[in-house]
């Protein structure tokens, strides 16, 4: 029962520190549009850029069969704690 108490911990711990990553295009577009003189709604573009990215994290951890190798939830939270690094 511990086991399950622990790992549901660090999976809801996982998602708090991912859930950082959806909002971070909206904390910074205003920085950017400034530092790099971006033209017109930049939003869209950086908002579908984050996406791709999460598309294609998973897949490369479906080709390499990252969660068959290692615990998933595991994987999960320090991929979550790596993105959320500042």
């Amino acid at each position: 029962m511990k086991k399950i108490r622990i790992t549901i911990f660090i999976i809801v711990l996982a998602q708090f520190c991912c859930t950082s990553l959806w909002f971070a295009t909206n904390a910074v577009l205003n920085d950017l549009i400034l530092n790099f003189q971006l033209k017109g709604n930049p939003l869209e573009h950086l908002t579908s850029g984050v996406q791709f990215g999460f598309i294609l994290g998973t897949l490369l951890f479906a080709l390499f069969s990252i969660a068959d190798r290692f615990s998933p939830s595991k994987v999960f939270f320090c991929l979550c704690i790596a993105g959320s690094w500042n």
